[in-house]
């Protein structure tokens, strides 16, 4: 069992003992001693820039992910996991009301065990941070994000999906709060695209900025990065509610195609590490179902699930001033390595598939054609899995949707799902076709 301790005074992180323990400085800048690590340092900052108080709730929320992300992030997985894959967690996190969480603990857990395939085991003690005060806001009063304007909240990651959310949000005559977890690089996405939806809107970038001192191999499958992603959007959804008290309810929307938030396993041997299930319907469910029992009146919802990503820009394309926009999101799961989308991973597969079938020419300058890439053993594998996907025999399809977890049981729901599933790798499938032969 890996066992990770949480302190919010940095006076309280103890010089390592050679014990299997690691000390984390929550909301802490910088490791105090070597061996130990630190996160969230400065979102206490962000989260005054917000002007409004955030209930203690939703930043217990808050805390219990950063300290889900250091666990994913200081545990490498290749090393501490059975077979290479699922470790033993142990999380000791203080809170500033810890008793409603006790009483969901055990459901949590099981909605980390979905989405990250490990075994998680989460106490959480007295003692924790509290929201920024009064004077801490006022602090930061300059500099305020103006939620004021705000009747929403969106995620807005710098890629397509959330690019169409924002956009189809304003023409709704919706104004949504952007919420963004700005990694080194996402921000630069972000930043650009923000000012060309068409109308002004709030935003509220934060990020976790997990460190570690000392010798370490930092994981980098990051399955738990969605839980950091949404706790910014309930804490914003929180601020926005104190703020709008007519909105008994705050619609929390998290932008994905169907196709890639179901993320069936393309062929057998994917069904661990290749499948995460950051927007799956089950893993948001779960956590939907957690927010209900705090009392936090938030509602999460994703409009585009039963949608292909090409389905999605299809509706885009007709505002010919926001294609070039479009060109401008990110997609690709790699593209940090060498700042540039690859071409052939399996994002990068349905963005130009989805450009594709909405008719616009893609112009994104990826590192390798779809061509170049099949030609290569060493990089062709995800084009070889979606071609074998797509072409396999439909009668299986409804199974192999649900090799990825449950989905509702609601039958209108249900087939939803499972026609997207179908369509997208059609999507796909047709494109590859035209593309490779």
């Amino acid at each position: 069992m890996n066992r990770l301790v949480f302190h919010v005074d940095e006076e309280d992180v103890p010089v390592p003992g050679g014990s299997d323990t690691v000390h984390v400085h929550l909301y802490g800048r910088r490791p105090k001693h070597p061996g130990t690590a630190s996160i969230g340092g400065s979102l206490e900052v962000a989260i005054a820039r917000l002007g409004v108080p955030v209930a203690p709730l939703a930043f217990d929320f808050l805390s219990i992910a950063l300290a889900v992300v250091a666990a994913d992030t200081f545990v490498d997985r290749s090393r501490f996991g059975t077979n290479g894959w699922s470790r033993e967690l142990a999380l000791e996190v203080p809170l500033c009301r810890p008793g409603p969480w006790s009483a969901v603990a055990g459901d949590i857990e099981r909605a980390l065990a979905f989405l990250s395939g490990d075994t998680w085991r989460l106490t959480f003690v007295d003692g924790g941070r509290a929201p920024p005060g009064p004077e801490a806001i006022l602090r930061r009063h300059r500099s305020h994000v103006g939620i004021g304007r705000a009747d929403c909240v969106s995620l807005f990651s710098g890629g397509l999906d959330s690019l169409i959310g924002a956009v189809d949000l304003i023409r709704e005559g919706r104004s949504p709060l952007l919420v963004s977890h700005s990694y080194r690089g996402d921000q630069s996405y972000q930043r650009r695209l923000a000012p060309r939806l068409g109308k002004v809107l709030p935003r509220f970038a934060a990020n976790a900025n997990p460190v570690f001192s000392g010798p370490n191999v930092n994981d980098t499958s990051m399955r738990t990065r969605s839980l950091g992603f949404l706790a910014y959007g309930v804490v914003a959804a929180t601020a926005l509610g104190s703020v709008k008290p007519q909105l008994a309810m705050v619609d929390l929307v998290v932008p994905e195609n169907g196709f890639i938030a179901l993320n069936a396993p393309l062929t057998r041997r994917r069904v661990g590490s290749h499948s995460t299930r950051t927007t799956h319907p089950d893993f948001l469910d779960r956590i939907q179902s957690v927010l209900d029992f705090t009392g936090m009146q938030i509602r999460i919802g994703n409009p585009y699930r039963h949608m292909t990503k090409g389905e999605m820009l299809s509706e885009l394309a007709p505002a010919g001033h926001l294609a070039e926009t479009a060109l401008g999101t990110v997609s690709c799961g790699k593209w940090k390595r060498r700042s540039q989308q690859c071409g052939h991973c399996v994002p990068c597969l349905i963005r130009r598939a989805a450009f594709a079938a909405a008719g616009m020419t893609d112009t994104t300058n990826y590192r390798f054609s779809v061509g170049e890439a099949w030609e290569r053993p060493d990089i062709s594998d995800d084009i070889m899995a979606m071609r074998v996907a797509s072409s396999r025999d439909p009668r299986g399809r409804n199974q192999r949707a649900l090799a990825s977890g449950p989905l509702p049981l609601d039958p209108s729901e249900r087939q939803g799902w499972f026609g997207v599933h179908q369509r997208g790798l059609e999507e796909v499938g047709m494109y590859l076709e035209r593309e490779l032969g």
